[in-house]
């Protein structure tokens, strides 16, 4: 198939509606790639456990008596019972499947199983819980759900020196963890935060905050974005006190005291360093216009009256962006499905956006269409391409 004359820079719109589409990203985008469980400090204790749920896969990790973390599928050897409950929880001493009572060791071992004699040819040894792949990257946690590709800490290395002033891996968990399901396509998420050129407009408080310094970058692959506190009062009630109250912070250096600092991890992880807390949200896409939005907060101890505060008011600043946003996205979602719909004309300000797409199009060459191929025979045509290359 020659498709050279129907290509496209940027995703058309059926990238976005295909079924078919959506099924080749869960496969070559998420299971491929490093996923967010959470920090180190969630799971503080031997016995502490998070589970994780996406595409199918249902994932515990765990921390060991030796204080290692592990990390398993959460499906019980015997008939697939689920051997940790719930989003977070503790085991003392083993993970028990609440169906026939099978125990697991911490580390993944089977331990006990109930009325062993009426098995035949059953050797206990040989058998444990599956693991996942699972690496530690400044006290964050993450999994991939399909093993191999480049390992996390090279993968992070490039950006390591710019986290690393916010002492990460002594954060602590701040508020509760949020998760909401969003009736729109994860991509259409994501390119509303790819760029800041709708900041001035369509989130006034957020503009009052930084947006006079606001700046979109690329770096080392990576997409950035740094906005500096402003001096200048602001008339949004939340940006002016949050102005008033910031203290300073003993373990920043001069250059990060009023800094907003922003950077994406591909495909669907955004980290979010302010002088006072730290802010992580995800997609995990459902179907093409269904998506888990996942949000964790963490900082460091400190019990300063003016950081409490300084610290709700920006959960306020960006719960209100949030909200804004969503309007955005849904509106960006409605209008892929009009008729009057044409493909988007990007300023410079709008470059993440661009270059997101070509992230996404570099693991699927199938996403450089401008019209939609069949269905079925969409996944035949992504390896094609595949196969020849950028040029095809």
């Amino acid at each position: 198939m020659n498709v050279k004359d129907e290509c496209s820079d940027l995703l058309a719109p059926w990238t976005y509606q295909s079924q078919e589409f959506f099924n080749l990203e869960v496969e070559h985008l998420f299971k491929v790639n490093w996923l967010l469980v959470g920090h180190i400090s969630d799971i503080s204790e031997p016995g502490d456990y998070l589970t994780f749920d996406a595409f199918d896969e249902q994932i515990v990790v765990i921390r060991d008596q030796s204080n290692g973390i592990n990390a398993f599928h959460n499906v019980c050897r015997h008939r697939g019972g689920r051997i940790a409950a719930g989003k977070s929880g503790h085991c003392p001493r083993a993970m028990i499947c609440p169906f026939h009572g099978w125990s697991y060791s911490l580390e993944g071992k089977l331990k006990g199983v109930p009325a062993l004699a009426t098995f035949e040819n059953f050797d206990k040894k040989s058998i444990a819980l599956k693991s996942v792949e699972l690496e530690v990257w400044m006290g964050f946690i993450f999994v991939r759900l399909q093993s191999g590709g480049p390992a996390l800490r090279a993968q992070l290395a490039p950006i390591a020196h710019e986290v690393k002033p916010y002492l990460p891996e002594q954060l602590q968990p701040l508020y509760e963890s949020t998760e909401e399901h969003k009736p729109f396509n994860w991509k259409t998420i994501h390119d509303i935060d790819n760029e800041g050129y709708h900041v001035p407009v369509g989130h006034p408080s957020l503009y009052q905050l930084y947006g006079h310094d606001y700046l979109d970058t690329e770096e080392s692959g990576f997409l950035v974005s740094r906005g500096t506190v402003s001096d200048r009062p602001a008339k949004a009630w939340s940006v002016r006190h949050y102005q008033h109250l910031l203290p300073e912070f003993d373990h920043l250096p001069a250059d990060r005291q009023k800094l907003w600092f922003y950077f994406q991890l591909f495909p669907n992880l955004i980290f979010g360093f302010y002088p006072d807390m730290m802010e992580i949200y995800m997609t995990l896409p459902e179907s093409p216009d269904s998506t888990r939005y996942l949000s964790r907060t963490y900082a460091l101890p400190d019990k300063r009256r003016e950081v409490r505060a300084a610290r709700y008011l920006n959960v306020r600043i960006n719960n209100e962006t949030a909200k804004e946003d969503d309007d955005f996205v849904g509106q960006l979602q409605q209008a892929m499905r009009s008729s009057a719909w044409s493909p988007p004309r990007l300023s410079s300000l709008e470059e993440g956006v661009r270059l997101y797409h070509h992230r996404i199009q570099s693991q699927l060459p199938v996403a450089r269409l401008l019209h939609a191929p069949p269905e079925q025979e969409l996944a035949a045509i992504n390896e094609s391409m595949q196969r020849a290359g950028p040029t095809a």
